[in-house]
C-alpha cells in the first residue's frame, strides 16, 4: 500500500483534533494530517495531538494550508469528501486511494475551504454514506472501511 493520508482540514475543537487522531491510528499505513488548526485546537489541541503521537511512536503532520499535500507530501491525488461531491463508491474510492500516494481530506464542519484551495482536487461523497455525518463519525467509517479492503 502507498501512503495514505487522512485529513482534517480547520479543527477549532481539541477534542474533535484528538477524535480524528485516535480514529486514523487504528488503521495501519494511514497518516494523521491536520490542516490549518485554529483557536483552541491550535493553541491545546496541537501540542496535546503531538504528545499523543510520540507516545504512541506515530507520525503526525500539521500543515498550514491544504496546497502542501502536494507541495510538501507530493501527493499524486487528494481526495475532499463532500456532501456536494460527486457520488462515488466507497470501497471503489479508497481502492484507488490505496494503489497511489494519497489524501483524503476531511472537512471540521466548523470552516469549509474556499475554492481555490481545493483546486485540482477530487470532490467526491461515498454513495453509501449518509449526508449530514459529522467529520469524527466520517472519518471513523473510512478507517473501518479501510480495514476491510
Amino acid at each position: 500500500m502507498r501512503e495514505l493520508y487522512i485529513v482534517l482540514y480547520a479543527p477549532s475543537s481539541v477534542q474533535k483534533l484528538i477524535d480524528f487522531l485516535k480514529t486514523v491510528y487504528t488503521v495501519e499505513n494511514a497518516v494523521p494530517v491536520v490542516v490549518k488548526p485554529f483557536g483552541a485546537a491550535a493553541q491545546v489541541g496541537v501540542p496535546e495531538a503531538h504528545r499523543i503521537s510520540y507516545k504512541l511512536g506515530k507520525p503526525l503532520i500539521i500543515l498550514p494550508e491544504l496546497k502542501d499535500l502536494h507541495s510538501i507530501l507530493n501527493c499524486e491525488t487528494v481526495y475532499y469528501v463532500s456532501e456536494e461531491g460527486v457520488n462515488k463508491n466507497l470501497h471503489e474510492l479508497l481502492g484507488e486511494a490505496k494503489q497511489r500516494k494519497t489524501a483524503i481530506v476531511v472537512g471540521s464542519g466548523e470552516q469549509e475551504p474556499s475554492r481555490k484551495e481545493i483546486e485540482g482536487f477530487t470532490i467526491v461523497w461515498p454513495r453509501e454514506i449518509p449526508r449530514g455525518i459529522p467529520s469524527t463519525a466520517l472519518t471513523g467509517i473510512l478507517v473501518y472501511e479501510l480495514t476491510r479492503i
